[in-house]
């Protein structure tokens, strides 16, 4: 049988590890995004490129990218993309509309 303050200090351990692992995981996370948007304007504009392959929506984070809105739309449209852009989110959404009447080809 545990004795009540074994047990308590056992929880008390599992739940720091537990928050040690969350916030490693999130550090890794926000460091890797961060990373991400400091590449080259052509390397972003190429994965960016790479990403809008034909599916009917792609969903990208706004930190996960550091182009203008006006790359971000060139790349859109050149790929069949309208672009969407989520202020409260803090998310552009790129929905694919290959076939809409007046756009440029």
């Amino acid at each position: 049988m545990i004795s009540a303050a074994a047990a308590d200090s056992t929880e008390r351990v599992m739940f720091l590890v537990l928050m040690g692992v969350v916030i490693v995981a999130g550090l890794t996370v926000t460091i890797v995004r961060a990373l991400r948007s400091t590449k080259s304007s052509e390397e972003q504009m190429a994965r960016l490129a790479a990403q809008l392959d034909g599916r009917s929506q792609v969903c990208i984070r706004k930190m996960e990218i550091g182009l203008s809105r006006e790359d971000l739309l060139r790349v859109a449209y050149s790929r069949g993309y309208s672009l969407i852009d989520h202020q409260v989110m803090k998310y552009y959404e790129f929905v694919y509309t290959p076939h809409q009447p007046g756009r440029y080809a």
